[in-house]
């Protein structure tokens, strides 16, 4: 049997009123990370409590692949898609290297995601996730820079999700792509460049094994709900507990690396793409964001 998760009713006052039917209408985004808060030429992992962000819980970790990981940087990445609401904040990005890039001198971090955010085998309904993402890396490097949402840790075998470049599953490292499950790398035949890009994930979550789908888009159309076109990854099962970014290569030289902002979780494709500034304020609300019915258990 499918249950709803509802919220508890307001006080029956007029203005208890209009503020649960503002709830209803802007509800929508979960959480929206925009790295304020962040001091400024420091790791994200080294910047100890994490800031409080809905939709997260404890602190940004440092594992695998070396010590060097995104360092809050000042200012917002720039998107120049029409119609794109930023949040006012920081981006984060792995520092300028000169020479060969390796594992000893980049990394990956996780934050765990709190139950508003994560998705189990009882979680089903819609689930939108958007990061705005810039790359340095256009050379023929072997590249891996990603976003990335996983289960259990943050291994390749656990991975759910991943997002930016990688030349796993055959994809070239300099094209962006994507990767569900720890397979299925789809390129969107955009190649690499210095501009600032914006990824808009849609997770159908189903009752049924193997019912999971998910729809990547890359620098879409704003402003008018779904999209047309978007790649579709189905016949999947899905689940994961936290968030990762990734930036490492293994050969070549480069500049600058990786750069993300503006990190979201949604229940519509708007709120995670064109929210409007209430909904923004209502993202520290954490749960009573979250539109998802949950269910005993896959069939």
């Amino acid at each position: 049997m499918k249950t709803m998760i509802k919220t508890k009713p307001l006080a029956a006052t007029a203005c208890g009123i209009l503020a649960l039917t503002c709830l209803n209408i802007h509800a929508q985004l979960i959480s929206s990370e925009s790295f304020s808060g962040y001091t400024v030429g420091t790791q994200v992992t080294s910047d100890t409590p994490s800031p409080t962000v809905a939709g997260y819980t404890g602190n940004w970790t440092a594992v695998d692949f070396g010590t060097v990981h995104p360092t809050t940087t000042a200012g917002s990445l720039s998107y120049g898609g029409a119609g794109y609401a930023a949040t006012p904040g920081n981006n984060i990005a792995v520092p300028t290297y000169s020479g060969a890039i390796a594992a000893g001198n980049s990394g990956r971090m996780y934050r765990l995601l709190d139950s508003t955010t994560a998705v189990t085998s009882s979680t089903v309904g819609t689930l939108y996730l958007s990061f705005l993402y810039q790359s340095g890396q256009q050379g023929g490097a072997t590249v891996y820079q990603m976003l990335s949402l996983s289960h259990t840790d943050t291994s390749d075998p656990n991975t759910a999700f991943m997002a930016g470049l990688t030349s796993n599953g055959g994809q070239t490292g300099n094209q962006y792509n994507f990767g569900v499950n720890n397979a299925n790398y789809t390129s969107t035949g955009v190649a690499a460049n210095t501009g600032v890009h914006l990824f808009v994930a849609e997770f159908n979550l189903s009752a049924t094994a193997g019912g999971d789908s998910v729809t990547v888009w890359l620098d879409p159309t704003l402003g008018t709900g779904d999209p047309t076109g978007g790649i579709t990854v189905s016949g999947q099962d899905i689940t994961f507990d936290r968030l990762a970014i990734s930036d490492y290569a293994s050969t070549g030289s480069v500049g600058n690396s990786g750069a993300w902002d503006n990190i979201r979780f949604g229940t519509t494709f708007d709120a995670v793409t064109v929210p409007e500034p209430s909904t923004l304020a209502l993202a520290g609300l954490g749960g009573l964001a979250l539109l998802f019915r949950r269910k005993q258990g896959r069939a």
